[in-house]
């Protein structure tokens, strides 16, 4: 049987959390789900995850499912998301 290290999965985590908020230069911490990311998306059809699931899956440190989906591989870069964040 495996034992988790309960403290290097959430290193690891936090660590996720901080390159990706170091990546975007934004704190992804700050995202409380409002839904406004999503308003608008012309490529919400195409994606498995909303947009703001896949936040919530980067602030919980979910590297794989954040990074597995495709909501961020065909995103058209359009921002929309970003004009409508507060």
């Amino acid at each position: 049987m495996r034992v988790l290290d309960k403290e290097k999965i959430i290193d690891e985590r936090a660590d996720f959390v901080d390159l990706i908020s170091e990546l975007s230069g934004e704190d992804v911490r700050q995202c409380y789900q409002c839904g406004k990311c999503m308003a608008g998306c012309p490529m919400m059809e195409e994606m498995d995850l909303t947009p703001s699931q896949v936040m919530r899956a980067v602030q919980a440190g979910l590297k794989d499912l954040a990074l597995d989906c495709r909501t961020i591989w065909c995103c058209s870069g359009c921002e929309t998301c970003a004009a409508r964040c507060p």
